[in-house]
């Protein structure tokens, strides 16, 4: 690749979006990603003149075409052994350019960080919603019910989960018909192997991975979803730790 020929097309691309009232300005392109672009995909792009206070919106018109050419050049610099994951473009007036490399991992550790605690904190949310709006028609818990206990616990490593229905009268039921489970065998299946996953994942991240130094170790939650499928999160989700309920102000912050 010819990374010059490639900086200059995407340079033109970026004037060509650039309102009428900013071209007679110096103005700065900071494409941002995250750790490795062949991992984490997602590009941002944002112009601004002095500092972010001076942000504005391009025309949009060519954006494709400047986001896919630094993808190029960042997929190809990785595959050299050149990580970035921040690019700042200075655009002058009189149409010349210049383009900054570099990888900024105090930005990508906060980021992963807020992205690990919205996920932790939303796992309960996902996974009632998930139930609850769940397009089976044949399922029991679309009759009327008081609430679906959701268990999901980690033994000896390995993920667990378990529904049951509190009906009416206060009766434990299964969750899924049996006289239609039969039919509906694989897609239940794959739709609690894919929970299975998720809990995998939660409980890696809060127990042993970034977010191991502020949230309490547990290895159960016991979620009581109520029929609009949204849950309160002091009444309805509880945390464990060997069978012992944990205070709940640890994952509350932030609500």
């Amino acid at each position: 690749m010819n990374i010059t020929e490639q900086e200059k097309r995407i340079a033109h691309y970026c004037q060509i979006d650039l309102p009428e009232e900013n071209q007679d300005k110096i103005v700065r392109i900071w494409f941002s990603t995250g750790r490795d672009i062949r991992v984490n995909t997602k590009l941002g792009s944002y112009f601004y003149h002095e500092s972010f206070a001076d942000i504005f919106i391009p025309k949009y018109e060519v954006a494709d075409n400047y986001d896919s050419l630094m993808r190029e050049i960042l997929v190809y610099k990785a595959a050299h052994n050149e990580i970035y994951s921040d690019v700042l473009i200075t655009i002058y007036p009189d149409g010349s350019y210049e383009f900054r490399y570099w990888f900024d991992e105090e930005r990508i550790i906060k980021e992963e960080y807020d992205d690990a605690m919205l996920s932790s904190k939303d796992f309960p949310h996902a996974m009632a919603k998930a139930l609850v709006f769940y397009d089976l028609a044949e399922v029991n818990f679309k009759k009327k019910y008081e609430s679906i206990i959701m268990t999901f616990e980690i033994k000896e490593g390995e993920p667990f989960v378990d529904y049951y229905l509190v009906n009416e009268k206060g009766q434990h039921k299964p969750v899924y018909d049996s006289n239609k489970v039969a039919k509906y065998g694989d897609i239940i299946s794959k739709n609690i192997s894919m929970v299975k996953a998720w809990l995998k994942e939660h409980y890696e991240r809060t127990n042993h991975g970034i977010l191991k130094d502020v949230w309490k170790p547990w290895n159960k939650i016991v979620v009581s979803v109520p029929p609009s499928g949204y849950l309160n999160e002091y009444e309805d989700i509880h945390y464990y730790l060997d069978e012992v309920e944990l205070e709940k102000d640890f994952f509350l912050k932030g609500y």
